[in-house]
C-alpha cells in the first residue's frame, strides 16, 4: 500500500484512541527526557532514517544532526529545566502517523544563574516506526513570561 492510500484508510475510534494514547504516552517520555536534561534520552525520540525538519523559534533544521547538536548545546548550559504540559491533542491521520500540539509551562534555570519562563508550545509530526513513534518534523515556540 503506498503512502497515498495508506491515508485514505479510514480508521476505527478505537484505531484512533490506541494511536492518541500512544503518541501521548511516548510525548510523556520525551517530557522527562527534557526535565532531566538528558539530550541523549531526548534525541531517541527523533527519527533517524525519516527525519524531515525541526524549526525552534525562527531557526529551520533539516539536518537531523545538525538538530541534535543544537539541542546538546542548549542543554549543556542548563542547571535544571521544568516542562509541564498544560494541554496535548494528538491527530491520527493514519494508522502511521500523528499529528499533535501541545501547550507548556516551561522554566530554565541555567548554569550561570539566570531563571527564565516561558509559555512553551510544540507542533510534531510522529510516524510509527519499528521501535515505537519518532517525530518526523517538530516545530517549537514559546513567550517569554515576566
Amino acid at each position: 500500500m503506498n503512502a497515498h492510500n495508506e491515508l485514505q484508510q479510514p480508521l476505527t475510534d478505537r484505531e484512533q484512541e490506541v494511536i492518541k494514547k500512544e503518541v501521548k504516552d511516548q510525548f510523556s517520555r520525551l517530557v522527562s527526557a527534557i526535565n532531566e536534561v538528558n539530550s541523549f534520552a531526548w534525541s531517541e525520540h527523533y527519527s533517524n532514517n525519516e527525519f524531515i525538519s525541526a524549526i525552534v523559534g525562527t531557526d529551520y533544521l533539516s539536518s537531523r544532526n545538525e538538530w541534535v547538536e543544537i539541542i546538546t548545546t542548549y542543554f549543556s548550559k542548563r542547571k535544571s529545566q521544568l516542562v509541564e504540559p498544560v494541554e496535548v491533542q494528538v491527530t491520527a491521520l493514519s494508522a502511521y502517523l500523528a499529528l499533535m500540539t501541545s501547550e507548556e509551562k516551561s522554566a530554565i534555570e541555567l548554569k550561570n544563574g539566570q531563571h527564565m519562563k516561558a509559555k512553551h508550545v510544540y507542533t510534531m509530526i510522529w510516524k510509527k516506526e519499528l521501535d515505537g513513534w519518532k517525530i518526523l518534523h517538530s516545530h517549537e515556540s514559546w513567550k517569554d513570561e515576566l
